[in-house]
């Protein structure tokens, strides 16, 4: 039986930009650029962007960014649908996927799943990077560290990633493949 997938996602964007953050004591997160993002379950030809493990489509639908909002559009349908933040997306399935926007400061968004379930290559969460994403112990960051002070901004410049402690800190470039150490936390990036 073959899957129907309309036209609005036939022919999807381009792949996103795809990169991991493994950042010490907290886990490992896909970091994805672009506005448009593929969901569905993880398969051997891992087709989507953001792949789950779980009873899903191998293509259940798209995240797109739209300005400060981020729709839902299932593969079955061409009608996108604004997802709230907390919300969790309309996917027919076990796994329970959840859209949060934690800092009102900043366009970009985490993806969560409910346990048992995983991402793909075993992430932790998933970002949709627009400007930028904060890493720190505090409600309104992305990635949420446990027993860290320090507050990361992290964003991307053209083809680098820069970081720094706090607002007013100087941005240090995190390159591919190499450990930055700030006071009290250390992370790796990858191209994924």
């Amino acid at each position: 039986m073959s899957e129907q997938v309309p036209d609005s996602l036939s022919n999807p964007s381009p792949p996103a930009m795809r990169w991991r953050l493994w950042v010490d004591g907290c886990g490992g997160f896909l970091l994805l650029g672009g506005d448009a993002w593929s969901v569905g379950a993880v398969s051997h030809c891992d087709s989507a962007d953001i792949g789950v493990r779980a009873d899903w489509p191998r293509l259940a639908g798209q995240i797109r960014r739209q300005d400060d909002d981020y729709l839902w559009i299932e593969s079955a349908s061409s009608n996108p649908v604004l997802i709230s933040d907390g919300q969790t997306l309309p996917i027919p399935g076990s796994a329970a996927m959840t859209l949060t926007k934690p800092s009102p400061l900043c366009r970009s968004a985490r993806l969560n799943l409910s346990p048992p379930h995983r991402f793909a290559d075993h992430m932790d969460g998933v970002v949709l990077v627009a400007d930028a994403l904060l890493i720190g112990p505090d409600s309104d960051c992305h990635i949420r560290t446990g027993g860290v002070e320090d507050r990361i901004v992290l964003t991307r410049r053209n083809t680098d990633w820069l970081a720094r402690v706090g607002l007013t800190g100087e941005f240090t470039q995190l390159s591919i493949g190499n450990r930055l150490t700030f006071p009290s936390l250390t992370m790796t990036l990858e191209t994924a």
